[in-house]
């Protein structure tokens, strides 16, 4: 698929959402060092840097996009190189609301998501309660196995 192609399936980006999707983090997450947009007349994500990391990672990142039409992509990175995202958007032989695992989040296989919800702050708040239940419990293992958060 070509950057285009995925644009378009994506939506263009909701700057609105990232600011509160940004306060949100802000707010309810203690480990947020900086939560900024890459653009601030046109962002197109927003990245969110925590001072501490799942297990031995010593810092994290999740970076956010969110479209007008209601798609999203959340991406955690951490100083260990591990990843995982909790993504809703239109993905050939996947469901719209699905899970990259981690360590790595490969494209393919994928996972349906636990989340649910598609209210901006709802996801939110589903994301960072997930995010602070592998960083309270130190591994990912069980990070997609709620029901219906948050």
């Amino acid at each position: 698929m070509q950057p285009d192609e995925q644009s378009e399936v994506f939506g263009p980006i909701d700057a609105g959402a990232l600011r509160e999707i940004r306060d949100l983090f802000v707010d309810l997450e203690p480990l947020v060092q900086t939560a900024s947009l890459d653009d601030p007349l046109n962002p197109q994500t927003l990245s969110v840097e925590l001072s501490d990391g799942v297990g031995a990672a010593s810092t994290a990142r999740i970076d956010v996009r969110w479209s007008l039409t209601g798609n999203y992509a959340v991406h955690y990175t951490d100083a260990r190189d591990r990843n995982f995202r909790f993504d809703c958007h239109p993905k050939p032989d996947a469901p719209r609301r699905h899970f990259h695992s981690p360590p790595d989040a490969p494209s393919r296989p994928v996972d349906p998501s636990c989340i649910s919800v598609s209210e901006t702050s709802l996801v939110t708040r589903a994301i960072l309660q997930r995010w602070r239940y592998a960083y309270t419990n130190g591994t990912f293992e069980g990070l997609n196995d709620a029901e219906n958060p948050p």
